[in-house]
């Protein structure tokens, strides 16, 4: 029995220690700009809001060049953050 609680902790521990990130970006005809624009959201976080427009609207940015997605997931948990450049 105890070597099984050994066991079940080790893959526990693995499996909470074992992140994974996707990342996405699109380019648009407009220029890619000096300005920067951030939306993120967290687990466990109410209205989270990570949208183009909401990363837009953190920088100020009318016209969007280039917008990046990031998805990382560490286990159970994960973040969300959109990133947008533009001018």
């Amino acid at each position: 029995m105890k070597k099984l609680k050994s066991i079940v902790a080790v893959v526990a521990a693995a499996g909470l220690l074992s992140s994974c990130q996707y990342q996405m970006l699109q380019v648009t005809n407009n220029p890619i700009g000096t300005k920067t624009g951030k939306a993120t959201a967290k687990p466990f976080q109410k209205d989270a809001n990570f949208t183009y427009k909401k990363a837009a609207e953190n920088g100020s940015i009318s016209e969007i060049g280039s917008a990046t997605f990031t998805m990382t997931n560490y286990g159970i948990f994960f973040t969300i953050k959109t990133e947008v450049t533009g001018e």
